[in-house]
C-alpha cells in the first residue's frame, strides 16, 4: 500500500460504494411503500454512516504522505464498503433497473464478505509482525485464493440467496469464525483497557456484519446494523484519541 495510485484507488472505489449505497437507499426509503420494505435501506443508510465516519478518522489520524497506513486495515475498510452493494438486488427488486447484472453483484458481494472477513483476520496475525513484505505476500496469495473461491463456489443469480447455499456459507461462517478465535487471542495478548476495548469494537463489526449478510429478518438485520455501527463508532473515538485502529 505504499503506492499513492493504489490508496488513491482504494478511496476511489470506496467513495463510489458509499455514495451508490447512500444514493440508492435514499431512494428505496421514499419509494417504498410500507416500514417492512424501508428497514434493509436504513439499515444499509446506518452501517455506511458509521463506515464514512470511522474510514475518514483513520485517514486522518493514520495516513499522510510518510505514513501509508496498515495495508490490512486499509483493505478491510474498502471491502466492507463494497458489501454495501448488496442493496443492489434490493434496488432491482423495488425498480426492475439493474445497475450491474445480477451474477455480476453476486460475485462481487461474495468476493467483498470474503476479503473483508480475510483482511481482518490478516490484521490480527500480523499484528506484532512489522514485515511489510509477509503481509503483502499473505494478502496477494490470500487475496487470489479468495477471488478463485469467488469465481468458482456455487451461486444463485440473486445476493438475497447466496448465504442459503452451504459452499458459501461455510466459507463465510469459516472465516468469522477465524477472524472473531483471533482477536479474542489478541485480547488475552494484552490486557490494558483500551487494547481490550479496541478487539471487542472490532469483534463487534465482524459478528455484525455476518448477522446481516447472511440472514434477512427483521431481527437480525437490526442487530447486526447495531453491532456494526457500535463497533465502529468506538473505534472511531478511540482512533480520533491517536489509538491504532482494529
Amino acid at each position: 500500500m505504499n503506492s499513492r495510485f493504489l490508496r488513491f484507488l482504494v478511496v476511489t472505489l470506496q467513495t463510489l460504494a458509499f455514495l451508490i449505497g447512500i444514493g440508492i437507499s435514499v431512494y428505496g426509503i421514499v419509494v417504498s411503500t410500507d416500514g417492512s420494505g424501508a428497514v434493509s435501506y436504513i439499515a444499509t443508510v446506518v452501517r455506511i454512516v458509521a463506515l464514512v465516519l470511522v474510514t475518514l478518522a483513520y485517514y486522518k489520524n493514520n495516513v499522510s504522505i510518510n505514513n501509508p497506513g496498515n495495508l490490512f486495515t486499509i483493505l478491510y475498510l474498502l471491502f466492507a464498503s463494497l458489501t454495501e452493494m448488496q442493496i443492489l438486488s434490493f434496488f432491482t427488486r423495488l425498480t426492475g433497473w439493474s445497475i450491474l447484472p445480477p451474477r455480476v453483484n453476486v460475485r462481487l458481494v461474495m468476493f467483498s464478505q470474503f476479503m473483508m472477513f480475510f483482511s481482518v483476520l490478516g490484521f490480527s496475525l500480523f499484528n506484532q509482525n512489522n514485515e511489510h513484505g509477509a503481509a503483502n505476500r499473505f494478502m496477494l496469495i490470500g487475496g487470489a485464493g479468495v477471488l478463485f473461491l469467488s469465481l468458482t463456489l456455487p451461486a444463485p443469480q440473486d445476493v438475497l440467496g447466496v448465504w442459503s447455499m452451504t459452499a458459501p456459507l461455510v466459507v463465510l461462517t469459516i472465516l468469522c469464525v477465524l477472524s472473531v478465535i483471533a482477536h479474542l487471542i489478541l485480547i488475552a495478548s494484552d490486557l490494558q483497557r483500551s487494547w481490550i476495548l479496541r478487539q471487542v469494537a472490532t469483534i463487534m463489526m465482524i459478528v455484525g456484519s455476518y448477522l446481516v449478510a447472511v440472514f434477512t429478518s427483521f431481527a437480525y438485520i437490526t442487530v447486526g446494523t447495531a453491532l456494526f455501527a457500535i463497533g465502529a463508532i468506538i473505534l472511531m473515538i478511540m482512533t480520533l484519541r491517536n489509538s491504532v485502529i482494529l
